[in-house]
């Protein structure tokens, strides 16, 4: 069983975020393109099957003109499957 990481963790990211200079470089990046669409997805299809999960992430990526990685969205898509929201 995958423990839950502490509420703080989750803050504490939040606020690096908007405490990172904007990048050009980064937000070229197809997996900055795509973060928001793919946390839309990890909260829709929480706690659904990973294989269910992990076909949804992977069209997000394809719509985005992207070769997924397979075994990182299986990743993902465990963790989604577990209730956590890898993307926020």
């Amino acid at each position: 069983m995958s423990r839950k990481p502490p509420i703080g963790a989750a803050l504490q990211r939040e606020l690096l975020h908007f405490l990172r200079p904007p990048s050009r470089r980064l937000a070229q990046q197809v997996s900055e393109q795509v973060r928001p669409r793919l946390s839309v997805v990890a909260r829709s299809s929480s706690g659904r099957p990973a294989d269910e999960v992990r076909a949804a992430l992977e069209e997000v990526v394809r719509s985005a003109g992207a070769t997924p990685d397979l075994e990182a969205l299986t990743e993902f898509a465990e963790q989604i499957e577990a209730g956590h929201n890898p993307f926020e």
